[in-house]
Formats: C-alpha cells, structure tokens, sequence
C-alpha cells in the first residue's frame, strides 16, 4: 500500500456533498432572506417546496437529532483536517507546515473570493459589495476588520488557519502536547466567564468581537484535535498490540471538547456557528470510520479510485465556489426554462 489513504478522498468527497446538499436543499427550499447571488428580481425560495422532497431529510435531521446534512458535512471536514496534521508535522518543519498550509488555502481561496465577488455584482444584490469586505474575506481577517464576509463558507477557513497556526506553536504532536493545548484553551475559556461575570464585558455578539469568536473557535479547535487523536491512535506503535492507554486518550479528547462545549453555551450562553453536537460527532465519527475501512480494503489504484481522487482533488475549489455559482446556475436555469 502507498502512502495515501484513499478513505481520505472518499471522506472528503462525502463532506463536501453534505455540505453542498445542505446548503442547495434546505436553503434553496425554505430560504428567503438572502438575495445576494439572486438579485432583487428572483422570486424566493428558489426552489419549489411541494416538487421535491429533498429537503425532508434536513427537515427530519433537524427535528428529531438537531443537525443537518451541512453541520456533519463540516464536522467531517474538521476530522479530516485534524486528521492530516499530525503526519505533516512529522515530515516537514513548522515553518515549512505553514508555507504548505498558506499555499493550500490562499491561492483558490483568493480565486473564489474575486469570481463570487464579480458575480454578485454582475447578477445579485451589487449594492451590498465592498472593497473592503472583499479584502477582509480574502485575507481571512474579518474578525479583526469588523467587515462582513463576502464568501460565507470561508469562516470554516478562519477557524483552519488558526487551528494550523496554533499546531504550528505546538509542533510534532502527541497526546501531551495536545492535553497541554487543550487546557490552554480551557484556561482562556475560564479567564472570560470570570470577566464576564465580573461584569467587565458583554458576550454578546456586538462586543469585543474577537474575543468573543476566539472562544467559538476553540470550540473547533478542539474538535480538529480530535482527528489528531484519532491518526495518533490508528497509527500508534505497531509493538503494542493492546491500545487501551491510547484509546483511553483519545476519548479523553473527545470527552473534553464535549465538557468545552458545555461550559461556553452554559456558562456563557455562546452558542457556536453550527453546533457539532453529540449526534453529529456520531454520525461524523462514524463516516470517517467507514473511509478508514475503505482504505483498509481498497489500498491500491484502479480506474474507480482513480477516479475518486480527481473528485477529491476538486473538493476544496467545489467547496469555496458552490454557493455563488451554484445559485447562479439555478437561476439561470430557472430562467431557460420560462
């Protein structure tokens, strides 16, 4: 077997079809406040609710388990990203882990961000378009901007680049490191429930916007350590043939960002983007559990995987562009069809 894990592709595949379901499905079915891609003149929702049933089974996963198919989506992204660290940490240097990193997310991210940016003032609420918000989205800064995100999907990006920043101050990874980062982040997590309750500032979401997402991104954070954990547990010493100290470990990291998620939506009343829930890890666990079985039982190339790792490949472009030109296309097909 080479060294890529083909369940991987296939995770991410899954991922950003979730993701894309989610959005396309649940939105283009029930939402009707955003025009920014559909311009004043579309009528909304874009979909017919009563011609499809698509959007039944968002509508169930919301009911019954409080998630959607677009919440699992990203949890799974977030494995994945967890997942990959750890082996790059050990092959390059951080400096060189950054260098990987920023040239991975900014050249497409950039690319994306211009041609949504040109749709939306060529088709959409025009209007609504600035300079400087297409600056801050395209260089991730919109939290310290105060600037309004012209590309939506990119605050998981945000949350990516700080989690590699912080991995990058970390360094090769094992369980202590990431107890020690993990209780960092509890430790700051503390420090504002204690200032907040001191009454020096507000949680709401109009005050002190950066530190009131650095506590939401955390949320995150810790849950991509829990991908970290996972490699470091599938991959541990082969000499060891019971892993309870490692599976014991990892779970500990699951259990902790469960306990961080508790103590920010209780303690301060937080609640984060899209809340990966106890369902949500189940079902998103689960997905990366099955790809892992996959590579397992598919590890060398032939035409279907091939084919897999081109769609895989495409994710990251797919992801940052479906929405813009997703809408776009449905638009546009909405009005051959007149």
């Amino acid at each position: 077997m080479n060294g890529r894990r083909y369940g991987l592709d296939l995770a991410r595949l899954i991922a950003a079809y979730l993701v894309l379901f989610g959005h396309f499905v649940l939105e283009g079915t029930f939402g009707v406040h955003d025009r920014k891609w559909v311009g004043k003149s579309e009528a909304l929702p874009l979909l017919n609710k009563d011609n499809q049933s698509a959007w039944i089974i968002d509508t169930y996963l919301l009911d019954n388990w409080k998630t959607t198919t677009a919440i699992i989506g990203v949890a799974l992204f977030f494995i994945i990203s967890g997942w990959i660290v750890p082996p790059m940490l050990h092959r390059y240097s951080r400096f060189q882990f950054l260098l990987n990193r920023f040239f991975r997310i900014f050249p497409m991210l950039i690319a994306a961000v211009l041609a949504s940016a040109a749709i939306q003032y060529q088709f959409g609420d025009f209007a609504s378009l600035r300079f400087f918000d297409i600056i801050s989205t395209l260089s991730l800064t919109n939290q310290f901007s105060g600037n309004p995100m012209t590309l939506g999907v990119i605050w998981t990006l945000i949350v990516e680049f700080k989690f590699y920043l912080l991995l990058a101050l970390v360094g090769r990874l094992n369980y202590a490191r990431i107890f020690c980062a993990i209780v960092a982040m509890f430790f700051l997590l503390g420090v504002q429930i204690i200032l907040v309750k001191q009454g020096y500032y507000s949680v709401a979401s109009h005050a002190l916007l950066t530190s009131n997402f650095m506590i939401h991104d955390f949320y995150y954070i810790i849950f991509m350590l829990c991908g970290s954990g996972l490699w470091l547990l599938i991959n541990k010493d082969k000499t060891s043939k019971k892993p309870i100290k490692e599976i014991a470990l990892t779970l500990l990291i699951i259990l902790s960002f469960n306990i961080y998620r508790y103590v920010m939506m209780s303690a301060l009343q937080l609640r984060p983007h899209q809340d990966i829930n106890i369902m949500t890890q189940i079902i998103s666990f689960s997905l990366i559990g099955f790809c892992l079985l996959f590579s397992k039982n598919f590890s060398t190339k032939n035409f279907v995987i091939n084919i897999l790792i081109l769609l895989s490949n495409a994710t990251y472009s797919l992801y940052l562009l479906h929405v813009s030109l997703g809408f776009f296309f449905v638009v546009s097909t909405k009005a051959c069809n007149y």
